[in-house]
């Protein structure tokens, strides 16, 4: 029983460390220069999976540059997150244009 806690209590930890990591990224993204924008997106790129939740939580509920960023990230990491956009897509049909839209260009 102690064990599972332990591990549920850490997986809250791990999670809430990725949002807040991304969440800066996000921040920093705002107004930063072209330069800046691009270390910022091959950032999240090199992590990988581990933010593609966050990018496509983000692309469904903020507006503005941070949006394009999101989606060229998950363009660039490919098809290992194409399953994860189609379901949310299913799930939320005003985010499956730009679903789409980012699932054409992985092509």
């Amino acid at each position: 029983m102690q064990a599972l806690l332990e591990n549920e209590v850490m997986s809250m930890y791990t999670q809430d460390c990725v949002m807040s990591e991304f969440e800066t990224l996000m921040e920093r993204a705002k107004n930063a220069d072209s330069a800046l924008k691009s270390q910022i997106e091959n950032d999240i790129v090199s992590k990988g999976m581990k933010f593609v939740p966050e990018l496509i939580n983000h692309i469904q509920n903020n507006k503005g540059i941070t949006r394009g960023l999101c989606a060229m990230s998950l363009i660039r990491i490919g098809r290992a997150c194409e399953s994860m956009i189609r379901q949310a897509a299913k799930m939320n049909e005003e985010f499956a244009w730009a679903a789409a839209a980012i699932l054409r260009e992985m092509a």
